[in-house]
C-alpha cells in the first residue's frame, strides 16, 4: 500500500514534470530506490526526505508535511508574528522601506496582501484603495474600471503571468488560483486585444494617472535567503522607481 510520503513524493514530481529517473539523478539516488519509496515498500531516512524535498524545491510548509509524512518531525519554525526571533527580519523590511522613500515600497506575503509599507505607498494606496485592507490584486481588479492605471492592460497580462509562475512553484495554492480567475474572469481581459500589448520592452512600468499628473514606476522584488520561518520566509518586498523625470520630481516634492 502506497505510504502517505510516497504519495506526496510522486505528486510533487508530477507538479514537476521529473520521471522517476529524472529526480534519482537529481537527488543521486537510484530510480530504483526512489521506486519503492513512491510505492511505499521502502521508508525514507530523514537526510532522504530532505535531500529530495531540495531536489523537488519544495516550498517549506510542505517540506515540513513530507518530513511529518515520513514520520519526522519538522524542520522549518512556522512562529508568530511577534516572535522575537523575527524581529531582525521586521527591522530589515522597515530598513529597506524607509530608506527607499520617497519613492513607493512595499511587503507583501503570499497571497499580495501588504503587510508594510512605506509614506510613498500609502500616499498611492490611499488613492488605490482607502480605508480597506489592501491586497495589490484586489486593487487590479478593482482599477479595471478605473482610471487609475493607465495601461492597465499591460499590467494585467503581466499580473497574471507572476501569479501562474507563483502557483506553479507553490505546486498549487487555492486562494492564489482564485485571485488569477477573478483577473481572468474580468471582461476587460477577455477584451485585451494582445496583438497591441508589447511585453517584450526592455522595461514596462505601470503608469498611474492622477488628475494631470502621469507617473510612471517599474519594481524590483526582494525575498529572504536566509530566513527559514515559513511564513516570514515568504514575504517579498517590492521597492518602485522612478522612469522618468516628472515621476522623480512628483515624490520629491
Amino acid at each position: 500500500m502506497r505510504s502517505e510520503f510516497g504519495s506526496i513524493l510522486k505528486e510533487w514530481r508530477k507538479v514537476r514534470r521529473f520521471s522517476q529517473l529524472d529526480l534519482s539523478l537529481e537527488a543521486d539516488m537510484s530510480a530504483r530506490h526512489l521506486s519503492f519509496l513512491e510505492s511505499g515498500r521502502s521508508n525514507p531516512s530523514r537526510a532522504m526526505v530532505l535531500r529530495l524535498s531540495e531536489a523537488l524545491q519544495l516550498p517549506r510548509p510542505m517540506a515540513n508535511q513530507a518530513l511529518h509524512a515520513a514520520g519526522f518531525a519538522a524542520t522549518y519554525p512556522s512562529l508568530p508574528e511577534d516572535a522575537p526571533e523575527l524581529a531582525p527580519v521586521h527591522q530589515a523590511i522597515a530598513t529597506m522601506l524607509d530608506h527607499h522613500d520617497p519613492y513607493p515600497g512595499i511587503a507583501v506575503d503570499r497571497h499580495w496582501n501588504i503587510v508594510r509599507s512605506n509614506k510613498g505607498a500609502e500616499m498611492l494606496l490611499a488613492l488605490a484603495s482607502p480605508g480597506e485592507t489592501v491586497n495589490m490584486m484586489e486593487i487590479l481588479i478593482k482599477s479595471a474600471e478605473m482610471s487609475l492605471i493607465e495601461n492597465w492592460d499591460e499590467v494585467a497580462m503581466l499580473s497574471l503571468t507572476r501569479l501562474r509562475t507563483e502557483i506553479l512553484e507553490l505546486g498549487g495554492d487555492e486562494k492564489l488560483s482564485a485571485l488569477m480567475q477573478r483577473v481572468s474572469d474580468l471582461d476587460r481581459v477577455k477584451n485585451v486585444d494582445m496583438g497591441s500589448i508589447n511585453l517584450n520592452q526592455a522595461v514596462i512600468p505601470t503608469i498611474l494617472r492622477m488628475g494631470e499628473t502621469r507617473l510612471s514606476l517599474f519594481s524590483t522584488i526582494a525575498q529572504f535567503g536566509s530566513v527559514q520561518d515559513t511564513q516570514a520566509g515568504e514575504t517579498r518586498i517590492e521597492l518602485m522607481f522612478p522612469m522618468d523625470d516628472e515621476t522623480i520630481q512628483f515624490f520629491e516634492r
